[in-house]
């Protein structure tokens, strides 16, 4: 087999702990793994998360203007100045055959195209989730405003001259497919979000589980981003119900909502609600096992193709999923049969949903089931092994 040199283009890496940087370092580990050669081009923003153990892959951090805080010219300028150091440093390295470049955010993509085009490499967009649609899903701006058509030209420019489209749920592929003409939309494949089999063999941590009280009383977890896109204000609706009320909600993380949850937290005396900020990846899989639910939303009914990694890390671990959306992520809670989907346009059926949890939880059978498919259908190397493969289809004569 010919070995591959391939050159990840992201804004976010390890030892960053978010869903693109876990997506793309399992990437470089499994191409490693298979004998290809990988670099990966990323910002220096993620060295703050600490050291890391260093991987197989070559990583080159690119200096970046600081998003120091997150207003839209200050993402603007951050994201830009990646895609000028990345593109920089990346004429630097050795020829390539693959450049894969992911989105969001869009406007560094641009970026990954060229250092394709001057190294004679194939093209690969990595697509997380396609913008502007999003955040047209989300309300965050119109679709003639001035973001919207810059970002809608940018996803066009790169759709036109990717040599592969990675979409990463079965809505987003018919979406893409939907954007391109039809001599080109076999170029959009599924190459799914996942479960990482490393969360799993993470050990049990009873000083977080001491730490967190997980065990007294019955607990939901939300783990992720306090951001726009994860309608929490209805877990805070939820937490409020009377069957709340007997529940212990633990939110992990940060972001641009965290403020405004706690405020209101505290507003409406929600003493049963507690915000423990950002915790240690590993330690996640520990207070996902000892929790008798996981919380998942997402804003609202109109992001269908839309799959929070977050599903994948709860099933994974047997933990039962409270799951607030329509469409894909709905789908994948179904096919485990470990959890409960609740519609974003109908609230109302959050607290009956928490009832049933706390009244009729899955046994272990139910947890080990779901468990299994993680592991069999949903694995993170699993589908990294199949882009792989697509990526030598790419390269033969």
């Amino acid at each position: 087999m010919h070995a591959m040199r391939i050159l990840i283009h992201t804004d976010e890496y390890y030892p960053t702990g978010g869903p693109c940087a876990r997506r793309m370092k399992v990437f470089a580990q499994e191409f490693s793994r298979l004998g290809h050669s990988v670099t990966v081009l990323a910002s220096a923003a993620n060295r703050k998360a600490g050291p890391g153990e260093p991987g197989p892959e070559r990583v080159l951090f690119c200096p970046v203007i600081p998003l120091r805080r997150k207003s839209a010219v200050n993402r603007l300028l951050n994201n830009l100045s990646f895609a000028v150091t990345s593109l920089v440093r990346g004429l630097a390295c050795p020829r390539a055959d693959i450049v894969l470049t992911t989105s969001p955010p869009p406007l560094v993509s641009p970026a990954g195209w060229l250092l394709a085009r001057i190294k004679g490499a194939k093209l690969v967009y990595d697509v997380r989730d396609i913008w502007p649609d999003v955040a047209l899903e989300m309300g965050s701006f119109s679709t003639g405003s001035l973001y919207g058509r810059v970002f809608g030209t940018v996803a066009r420019f790169m759709y036109r001259r990717a040599d592969l489209i990675c979409a990463a749920s079965p809505g987003k592929v018919g979406k893409l497919q939907e954007k391109l003409p039809e001599d080109r939309r076999d170029r959009v494949r599924l190459i799914s979000n996942g479960f990482d089999l490393h969360f799993a063999a993470y050990p049990d941590d009873p000083e977080t589980a001491e730490r967190y009280r997980l065990g007294e009383g019955f607990t939901c977890v939300y783990v992720g981003n306090l951001g726009l896109a994860q309608g929490l204000d209805r877990l805070l609706d939820l937490a409020g119900t009377p069957e709340g009320r007997r529940t212990r909600f633990l939110l992990f993380g940060t972001g641009a909502e965290e403020q405004v949850l706690r405020a209101r937290a505290r507003r409406e005396g929600l003493d049963n609600v507690e915000f423990h900020g950002v915790v240690e990846h590993r330690k996640v899989s520990t207070i996902l096992r000892r929790a008798d639910l996981s919380f998942i939303s997402l804003k609202n009914a109109r992001m269908r193709d839309s799959v929070p990694t977050k599903i994948f890390e709860a099933l994974g671990v047997g933990c039962p999923v409270l799951l607030v959306a329509e469409g894909d992520a709905c789908q994948v809670v179904e096919e485990s049969g470990l959890g409960w989907c609740v519609s974003p346009d109908e609230p109302e059926r959050l607290e009956p949903a928490l009832k049933a949890a706390r009244e009729n939880p899955p046994g272990p059978e139910d947890r080990r089931r779901a468990m299994k498919l993680m592991e069999e259908r949903y694995s993170r190397q699993e589908i990294a092994g199949e882009l792989e493969r697509q990526l030598r289809a790419l390269l033969r004569p």
